[in-house]
């Protein structure tokens, strides 16, 4: 959990308000600016990362216990790419 919310937390300015959980879950608040968690979490569905949208901006993070920090990184990366386009 450590390694993915270090890589949560490296977003915040860029599109993320601020990151909280724990383990391997994770609530992440984005800039209502950018645009619904809705709109965002089907924007990353589309590149293969699932995540749960609640209270309007905020998008839950929770992937499944065995997952390696790769995959973490992976799934970031998407994170922080639909971030940058949702800015444009």
């Amino acid at each position: 959990g450590l390694h993915l919310h270090a890589r949560l937390r490296s977003l915040v300015g860029h599109g993320v308000l601020a990151v909280r959980g724990m383990g391997l879950w994770a609530g992440v608040d984005i800039d209502p600016r950018l645009g619904t968690g809705k709109k965002l979490s089907m924007a990353l569905a589309q590149r293969g990362v699932l995540v749960k949208d609640t209270h309007g901006s905020t998008l839950r993070f929770a992937p499944p216990l065995v997952i390696t920090a790769g995959e973490i990184d992976w799934a970031v990366e998407q994170f922080a790419s639909v971030l940058a386009e949702a800015g444009s």
